[in-house]
């Protein structure tokens, strides 16, 4: 029988982070839950391909924080097609530091950028492939969240998509929540849910039409927006994608 290695240095970090609160400030708690952190990039990476995304392709990662999901991504993607957008560059810095490497990066050559007014000022007009923003809505209220959805709409190509989470008011833990048009500005760890109508509304302002997805996630509801109706889902495309929820794993 083999022996079991000894356990690494950032293996110890990373299980000793699970005990952490999410908000804290820790790389990987401060995105989330950090027992959850793995599944949480790996669904928006299956999500994504499942959608389509093939290594050609450029994604837009909005709040991509300690590159959760971007870790996935710029390993898939040809070198310079992932872009992430986060104000808190520590964090996506220390998980370079820590878990992913400089030479990923020198070899995949991300766009990283430090940005916190969600108007995607260094995404240039219709060049997203893929724009994702996972559970960043649930943390603005109606003006940053018309404000960034209308940016997504600039970026997008004219067949791109954009995948995005909001909580809605049939989500899990919503019954003391703020609601989101009653509120400006960024809230954060606190959350913010918006109705169906809402985000209806906000992406059709923007030209945009959306739908909800059946996609699993923990806390909130994924949609799907394009710009080109014609693209829209079909139930027998809803059913082909299927729901992404994880078996065999008693945290889900």
């Amino acid at each position: 029988m083999t022996d079991k290695p000894d356990q690494s240095a950032l293996e110890a970090e990373i299980l000793d982070t699970r005990d952490t609160r999410p908000g804290a400030g820790n790389r990987r708690a401060y995105v989330g839950p950090p027992t959850q952190y793995d599944f949480m990039g790996a669904t928006q990476f299956n999500l994504l391909t499942g959608l389509g995304l093939r290594e050609e392709h450029h994604v837009v990662d909005i709040g991509c924080g300690s590159l959760r999901a971007g870790r996935y991504l710029m390993q898939y993607l040809l070198p310079g097609r992932y872009t992430g957008i986060d104000p808190n560059s520590w964090l996506w810095q220390e998980a370079i530091d820590k878990e992913i490497g400089a030479d990923l990066i020198a070899l995949k050559a991300p766009r990283l950028l430090d940005e916190a007014d969600f108007r995607m000022t260094g995404v240039a007009d219709d060049s997203a492939d893929y724009i994702v923003a996972q559970s960043i809505y649930s943390h603005t209220g109606a003006d940053l969240f018309t404000l960034s959805v209308a940016a997504a709409a600039r970026c997008l190509s004219p067949t791109g998509q954009f995948l995005f989470t909001a909580i809605l008011p049939d989500d899990a833990g919503v019954d003391r929540m703020p609601r989101g048009p009653a509120h400006e500005g960024w809230l954060y760890p606190g959350c913010l849910s918006f109705a169906e109508a809402d985000v209806s509304a906000v992406c059709s302002a923007a030209g945009l039409h959306v739908q909800r997805l059946a996609w699993y996630h923990p806390r909130q509801t994924w949609f799907r927006a394009i710009r080109d109706p014609a693209l829209r889902m079909t139930e027998e495309m809803f059913a082909t994608l299927g729901t992404g929820k994880p078996l065999f794993d008693k945290r889900f």
